[in-house]
């Protein structure tokens, strides 16, 4: 089946957090605690502008089934505009059917022609298949931040990874 990668839009905002709840739920996919709201989202889908951080989905037969987006880093400092985050996340029932890869490359392109020159994300040590994802799509590891974050009593660490446009 075909997927095709376009700009998130408003009536995509619903799907959208339901993917990213489902992460929250794996509790080794995001530093989030509690799932989130449609109306949590709207704020930071509207941060989201295509021509500056854009959101882009995967869609599949009129459904969405993965998204990723990008954010500044250390929003404010000129010396790091050119740097940004990104964040993926793939529908569990659409997983290791390389959405994750078309949605990286996709971004990367975009990011590219948006003027970014490095593109990092931020992996919880525990979340294997993301770790593994960034390393097949020429992504390095960076930095490695050890037991910074608790989840349900277990602590977890940050890996960096890095790419550069």
């Amino acid at each position: 089946m075909t997927v095709t990668i376009r700009d998130a839009s408003e009536k995509d905002i619903q799907e959208i957090v339901e993917i990213f709840n489902q992460a929250v739920l794996t509790r080794t996919s995001t530093g989030y605690l509690d799932e989130v709201s449609v109306q949590d989202r709207k704020v930071w889908f509207a941060e989201h502008r295509p021509e500056k951080y854009p959101i882009l989905v995967a869609e599949q037969n009129h459904r969405i089934v993965g998204w990723i987006s990008i954010d500044p880093y250390r929003r404010g400092r000129k010396a790091f505009e050119k740097t940004v985050e990104v964040s993926l996340f793939i529908h569990q029932e659409y997983k290791r059917k390389g959405i994750g890869s078309q949605l990286i490359n996709s971004m990367m392109e975009t990011a590219k022609k948006l003027g970014y020159t490095t593109l990092f994300a931020i992996v919880l040590d525990k979340n294997v298949g993301s770790k593994r994802l960034f390393k097949k799509n020429n992504f390095e590891q960076w930095g490695f931040l050890p037991d910074v974050a608790e989840i349900d009593g277990n602590t977890l660490s940050h890996v960096y990874y890095g790419t550069k446009l």
